[in-house]
């Protein structure tokens, strides 16, 4: 699977003061020095700003503490003497909204390809095929690096069971080896990392762990999005398809659909919360409880009720995409629940009961 979305694409830098940072510090302006490549009309000692309408090609991508997206951005033409350099996402035509960055974490020895995984459920038994999948009373191995061939048609969920084989990494490419058998989807994590079996995976407050109404769920693998004012945000590897169709399908109407504010690590709630119940900030659930750490949930840019033309479309559309209101009084919050969506849609409904307004 390709998860970084720039690579190929051309943007304009759409801003007159698109500044170029330095390199050690992204904080400070970079300044033209002798011996540089001026130009026309620029001086040594002067900014270096890419002038508006330069189409650039993204190289690469950074983000500081605050979470504020800066590119690398390459002009494509390479007569004009323009600097090259790392620039706010910002600058940007479209401001990098919805551009992907990539996995956290980010240290995968192979990112997910669809059929890549690795066990990490250290009670992970090898089964049976179908019907019945019956226990042999083996375990598979944590951390083992497995390829899945099958999935189970007649289960519910579709797909519960996987059939597998040893996998291993050959010239950098995925090879399939002796068949293992049978397991839950569940006891898998896309992709292959030796990363998920760190502390820092298996850590019930660590930067992965997903809570819900105060029980752990576990670590999801993270998707890294460009949100809002070129923030960067975080997602769910099983919620990024169903985002895609749903701001793919707005865009077809015109409409630019993007995250405010998608998953908090259980250290983001404590500090929200801290600061909630200091008087500093806005209201916050207790750590463990958010809708924003079981991975689910999506702030949008609805920009308020009926007569916003996002929040407008997502009640019409939103179910039918698996995308359904779940917190009273919030226009903004929206959550990816495929089952209770399906009901809601055949009901001409968009949100749950305990939403009135």
């Amino acid at each position: 699977m390709k998860i970084s979305t720039f690579a190929d694409k051309t943007f304009l830098i759409e801003n007159n003061e698109a500044r170029i940072r330095r390199d050690d510090n992204l904080a400070l302006t970079a300044t033209f020095a002798a011996g540089d490549p001026l130009p026309p009309g620029a001086l040594v000692g002067a900014p270096k700003i890419i002038p508006k309408r330069t189409e650039v090609r993204v190289t690469e991508v950074r983000v500081d503490e605050a979470r504020t997206v800066f590119v690398r951005a390459q002009p494509v033409n390479a007569t004009l003497n323009l600097p090259v350099g790392w620039t706010l996402a910002a600058n940007l035509e479209g401001q990098f909204l919805n551009e992907i960055i990539g996995f956290a974490p980010d240290n995968l020895e192979l990112p997910p390809q669809g059929d890549n995984f690795t066990v990490t459920d250290n009670k992970a038994l090898i089964r049976n095929g179908p019907p019945d999948f019956t226990s042999t009373g083996t375990k598979l191995m944590p951390g083992a690096f497995v390829l899945v061939a099958q999935a189970s048609k007649n289960t519910d969920p579709l797909g519960k069971f996987v059939k597998l084989s040893e996998g291993s990494l050959v010239a950098g490419l995925p090879q399939p080896g002796a068949e293992l058998g049978w397991t839950a989807a569940a006891n898998l994590t896309p992709g292959w990392g030796t990363a998920f079996s760190s502390p820092s995976w298996l850590d019930e407050k660590g930067p992965n762990a997903c809570w819900e109404r105060g029980r752990y769920l576990g670590p999801k693998l993270l998707v890294n999005i460009v949100g809002v004012g070129s923030e960067m945000e975080q997602i769910t590897l099983d919620s990024l398809e169903p985002y895609l169709r749903l701001i793919e399908a707005a865009a077809k109407k015109n409409l630019v659909i993007a995250v405010e504010s998608g998953f908090r690590t259980f250290p983001s709630q404590v500090r929200l919360f801290q600061a909630f119940k200091a008087g500093q900030g806005n209201k916050a659930a207790e750590p463990g409880r958010s809708n924003h750490q079981h991975g689910q949930a999506f702030d949008l840019n609805t920009r308020g009720f009926d007569g916003s033309p996002v929040y407008d479309w997502l009640k019409k559309n939103g179910p039918r995409l698996s995308f359904i209101r779940t917190v009273n009084k919030e226009h903004w919050h929206w959550e990816y629940r495929p089952e209770e969506a399906a009901a809601l849609a055949a009901k001409g409904k968009f949100a749950l009961a305990s939403v009135t307004r």
